[in-house]
């Protein structure tokens, strides 16, 4: 019972991590920027954004209504659909977000941000805050995937249609794209339409996209980062004992491969080992430790799946918390 407390515990206190790190990118950076992420929380912030071109001070205009009120039936579909597990996090990671993005909004948090981040004139950086809302919304979705929810929205909605039209899962991430590009350049438009400012409306669209651009980048970074890795190659002449050493101490093995010199002309024996960056240092150690006349040289490793190496980034046509119940 403990153990299930604790585990229990850590998922929902990473869920709340996420939708904390996306609720201040929303709110706090991106809509006083008038900049948007995709999706259905870029329909929300869009909402939140000409609304409060009329009415700014009343909360029930926030994005976290909206992002409620939209999410509620596609939630709703998929509970009765698939594993209600991984709908109840994601459930909860609308709800933590929902109501963190209408607290922000009443508490006058934006406003402090700006008197802190203005210069002299008391203008404040658009770019540096784009950069800020992009990078800290990025976060969330790696720390999703890792308790295997998911953001809602369109990220639900590519599943199901990846699901139904038996496509491979790049299909769904394609789809997202394109719905989040949709919803970016449709809310430039609407923007244009009601505020009649074109300048603006140009710069939301700008803004909004390279956000989006930012949330890749460190989405990218975050996902490389679990499995990136690089290979040793290694020609020497004690090839059992290079690979007993670099076993034993980096715990990686390594596989065996018969070459022959193209001055000398003979027969020589090449280990290839895949380590962590990190191992870097250490492997160099052993090298010339095992074999001070051995040849190595390293290649960058762009992505490992296998033993011994953290894959964090879920394929979605494999998720297990996707399959019917």
């Amino acid at each position: 019972m403990k153990k299930a407390f604790l585990y229990n515990f850590k998922q929902v206190l990473i869920i709340f991590l996420a939708s904390i790190a996306t609720a201040i990118s929303v709110e706090v950076f991106l809509i006083p920027s008038n900049a948007i992420v995709g999706g259905v929380l870029g329909i929300s912030s869009t909402l939140q954004i000409l609304l409060t071109t009329f009415v700014a001070d009343e909360w029930y205009f926030s994005a976290g209504i909206w992002l409620v009120a939209i999410n509620v039936p596609i939630i709703i579909y998929c509970f009765f659909r698939y594993r209600k597990r991984f709908v109840i996090k994601t459930m909860l990671y609308v709800i933590f977000l929902a109501v963190e993005l209408v607290v922000l909004r009443v508490l006058p948090v934006a406003e402090f941000m700006k008197s802190v981040m203005a210069n002299d004139d008391g203008v404040f950086d658009k770019v540096l805050y784009v950069i800020l809302g992009g990078a800290l919304h990025g976060l969330s979705l790696p720390l999703l995937l890792s308790v295997n929810a998911s953001t809602g929205g369109t990220d639900i909605v590519g599943v199901i249609v990846q699901r139904h039209s038996q496509k491979s899962s790049s299909d769904a991430m394609r789809f997202i794209l394109v719905a989040d590009v949709v919803v970016v350049v449709l809310s430039s438009a609407a923007y244009w339409i009601v505020s009649k400012d074109a300048t603006e409306a140009v710069n939301l669209l700008i803004y909004s996209i390279a956000t989006l651009f930012i949330c890749e980048i460190v989405q990218e970074t975050i996902f490389k980062g679990f499995s990136a890795a690089i290979e040793l190659e290694i020609t020497t002449d004690k090839p059992e004992e290079m690979a007993q050493a670099l076993s034993e101490q980096l715990k990686h093995s390594t596989t065996t491969v018969k070459v022959v010199g193209g001055y000398s002309h003979q027969e020589k024996t090449m280990l290839l080992c895949v380590i962590n960056k990190s191992q870097l240092v250490k492997a160099r150690r052993i090298i010339n430790k095992v074999d001070a006349n051995a040849f190595a040289y390293v290649e960058n490793v762009k992505e490992v799946i296998g033993k011994g190496f953290a894959n964090k980034e879920n394929e979605l046509e494999g998720d297990e918390n996707m399959q019917n119940k």
